[in-house]
């Protein structure tokens, strides 16, 4: 029997990037003739619809409109490849492509994770005090939510006094951690951010502070 075969792992891409969603059929069968739709968690409308040998408009969702395009140079093995420009964080998400033959839909589903990788943090020197001093890492343009950590001199990590975080009109995520640190003669301190998704690609910097 026909099966759509998917990507086994999920698909990463960068904000900004180009996202490409391939399907293929197993065993390999023409799909010219078929109709094959992706979509999300709802079949109507759709992220793409081809159908009688062309894409169908009037069932795309509005946010995908402008920016899809179907690789079908091996449609007559039964492998097609949606192409979306420009991933948004909100194309992050499950996808299906269902492929239909004769009134029935096969289906195979997709893993979608959109990256954003931020900027290098900013460390500045918030307040000094009474021997303490306060210090603020910032950065943006992360997605999902980063992971900060601060580290001593010597490596050890140093659990960050509070947190914010805030996501902007793209879905981007934009934090401010805080330190406080008693020694105000010389401070070595460094923030790093990291994506949970991209593990050791982290941002760090450095700051240094002499009384």
């Amino acid at each position: 029997s026909l099966k759509v075969i998917g990507p086994s792992q999920p698909i990463l891409v960068r904000v900004g990037e180009d996202i490409e969603l391939t399907c293929y059929l197993s065993p390999e069968t023409d799909a010219q003739g078929m109709e094959v739709r992706w979509v999300q968690s709802h079949r109507y409308p759709a992220v793409y619809v081809y159908m009688d040998g062309d894409h169908v408009a009037g069932e795309q969702m509005a946010e995908y409109k402008g920016r899809t395009a179907l690789v079908r140079d091996a449609i007559n093995e039964g492998r097609l490849t949606l192409k979306i420009s420009n991933a948004r964080t909100s194309d992050d998400g499950q996808y299906q492509c269902l492929f239909e033959k004769d009134g029935v839909y096969q289906e195979a589903h997709l893993d979608l994770k959109i990256v954003g990788l931020g900027s290098y943090p900013s460390v500045s020197l918030e307040e000094q005090k009474d021997g303490q001093i306060k210090l603020k890492c910032t950065s943006e343009g992360w997605f999902p939510q980063p992971h900060v950590q601060w580290r001593d001199r010597e490596g050890r990590p140093r659990p960050s006094f509070s947190q914010e975080v805030t996501q902007g009109s793209h879905g981007l995520f934009h934090v401010q951690a805080f330190l406080l640190a008693t020694d105000a003669s010389v401070v070595n301190v460094t923030c790093s951010i990291s994506n949970p998704l991209l593990g050791q690609e982290e941002k760090m910097t450095t700051f240094f502070l002499s009384g």
